[in-house]
C-alpha cells in the first residue's frame, strides 16, 4: 500500500475523524504527511516501524497506528478511543470505531477516496500535486 492510500485510510480510522478531517495534506520527509484541517488545526505524521503512522496534532492530541492482518490499520488515540479497519473490495477501507460508529470508503477516479460514515456524514478526497490529498466534508 502506498503512503497516499495509507494516509487516507489512516484518517478514516482515526477516532478524531468526527472532530476534523484533513482538508489538505502534503507528503513530508518522514514518510508521513503534513495536514491542515477545516477547524484550523494542523498535524504532522511520520511512518513507524509497525507499518503505520505516528501523528501529532497542533492542539496536543496524538494518534498511533499499526498495520493489521486484514489489510488495514489498528489505531489508538491519546484520548483513549481506538479504531480498526480492513481493506474492502472497492480499494477502500471498512472502519469500526470504539464509540460504535463506522465508516466505509471506496477509491474514486481522482486518486482519492469517497467515504460514507454511519452518522450520515460523507467526504471525498482527491490527490494533489504534493503527493497528498485534498478532502471535502459533507
Amino acid at each position: 500500500m502506498n503512503i497516499k492510500s495509507l494516509f487516507v485510510g489512516f484518517f478514516l480510522m482515526s477516532g478524531f475523524v468526527n472532530v476534523a478531517l484533513a482538508d489538505s495534506c502534503r507528503e513530508n520527509i518522514f514518510g508521513g504527511q503534513d495536514c491542515r484541517y477545516d477547524n484550523g488545526t494542523t498535524s504532522t505524521s511520520r511512518a513507524n516501524i509497525f507499518g503505520g503512522q505516528d501523528v501529532q496534532y497542533s492542539d496536543g492530541r496524538s494518534s498511533t497506528s499499526r498495520a493489521n492482518i486484514f489489510g488495514g490499520q489498528d489505531v489508538k488515540n491519546s484520548d483513549g478511543s481506538s479504531s480498526t479497519s480492513r481493506a474492502n473490495i472497492f480499494d477502500g477501507q471498512d472502519t469500526q470505531y470504539s464509540n460504535g460508529e463506522s465508516a466505509s470508503s471506496r477509491a474514486n477516479i481522482f486518486g482519492g477516496q469517497d467515504t460514507q460514515y454511519s452518522n450520515g456524514h460523507s467526504s471525498t478526497s482527491q490527490q494533489n500535486i504534493f503527493n497528498g490529498q485534498d478532502t471535502r466534508n459533507y
